[in-house]
């Protein structure tokens, strides 16, 4: 049924106008709690730009990870669900970056450095829009190692929340409850010595555990990433 709403210009229009409503409502009534590392506050500060990474699952809150008024670029998919979300998000992206691993990855790391090289820090989901679940596909390490740029690890956590039957277990966080954002410490691919393989592991890795700190901290269960399908 979702599918055939998406194919209608109608449709679309109807579930962008209900997810943006959603997320305004979010904003207004979630308590939100703050954890941020002192390097992360200090590149927030500065200004410079970076890449904000976290896990597909987690955007329902990650809009109040961003600050008001600061321009925000974010990476989505072209298919329709993804244009959706950035139109939803119209008020917090001042620049989408259509593509994706399967779709114009080129296109999209295109994207993401002219953006960056614009000054404005860009949104990744690096498990998206199709993922394993949790399992860092190796964009995000190539635009870092390009750019030069850091990549911050953000997680959102809140509870209570429902988990939809879905490949990533994606969260949708309800009004008027107690949740929780995380940004862990920098990390700086550029010039990492060790092979894609290894710094994307790491990333994956450490996004998982400021993953699994926010759940922590909202006093809810982890949700375990999928298993990693062998790469070629």
């Amino acid at each position: 049924m979702l599918k055939s709403i998406l194919r209608s210009d109608a449709g679309v229009a109807v579930l962008t106008w209900l997810i943006r409503g959603y997320i305004g409502l979010l904003l207004a009534t979630v308590r939100l709690e703050r954890r941020i590392d002192p390097e992360t506050a200090r590149l927030f500060d500065s200004g410079k730009p970076f890449l904000g990474a976290f896990w597909h699952n987690r955007l329902g809150l990650i809009a109040a990870a961003w600050r008001d008024g600061k321009p925000m670029a974010m990476v989505h998919s072209s298919h329709g669900d993804g244009r959706m979300l950035g139109a939803a998000l119209d008020k917090f992206i001042t620049r989408p970056i259509e593509g994706s691993t399967r779709r114009n990855p080129l296109g999209a790391l295109r994207g993401i450095l002219r953006a960056l090289d614009d000054g404005l820090p860009v949104a990744i989901t690096p498990d998206g829009p199709r993922g394993p679940r949790m399992r860092c596909q190796p964009g995000v390490v190539e635009a870092a190692r390009r750019s030069g740029v850091p990549v911050v690890p953000v997680a959102c956590s809140s509870r209570p929340r429902l988990r939809a039957n879905s490949w990533d277990q994606f969260l949708i966080p309800l009004p008027f409850t107690r949740g929780v954002i995380v940004y862990g410490a920098p990390i700086r691919l550029a010039g990492a010595v060790g092979e894609r393989e290894a710094l994307r592991r790491h990333l994956e890795e450490t996004l998982t555990a400021v993953t699994d700190e926010a759940d922590r901290l909202a006093g809810v269960e982890p949700i375990a990433a999928a298993p990693e399908r062998p790469r070629r």
